[in-house]
């Protein structure tokens, strides 16, 4: 068997850390089906990022949930539309409610997206919210 090659034998938080000098999901998505251990090292970048913009992304309800799910340092989200636009609706703003990184942030931008109402602004905002003031 051939010796291993240097990228293999870069440990896992080397990977996170260089992961996340990757702005583009599409790169992010052809590294993470490199190997397992890409995609490890993917997953563990996301949960570094302390912002996220999808603005110019065609995203769905599915996949910016999941982003945003595992993007536990989360302070500044912009999901806001733009060219192509994020196609979010009250049902995605809802999953994304339920990322535990939702309480720590700072900025959230939905400008330009018109697949939301009140209602489900309300759930990504006011409930959380709530949730932080309530009595222990």
């Amino acid at each position: 068997m051939v010796g291993e090659a240097e990228i293999d034998r870069l440990p896992i938080d080397l990977l996170a850390h260089i992961f996340v000098l990757i702005t583009s999901f599409t790169d992010l998505a052809q590294a993470s089906s490199v190997c397992r251990k890409w995609k490890q090292g993917v997953k563990q970048s996301m949960g570094r990022r302390e912002s996220l913009s999808f603005s110019g992304w065609k995203m769905d309800d599915d996949s910016t949930a999941r982003l945003v799910r595992y993007a536990y340092c989360l302070k500044e989200l912009d999901i806001s539309r733009s060219r192509w636009g994020c196609q979010i609706s009250d049902s995605g703003l809802y999953r994304i409610s339920l990322a535990k990184c939702i309480s720590s942030l700072t900025s959230i931008s939905l400008w330009g997206i018109t697949g939301i109402t009140d209602k489900g602004v309300g759930q990504l905002v006011c409930d959380n919210l709530l949730s932080e003031h309530k009595p222990a």
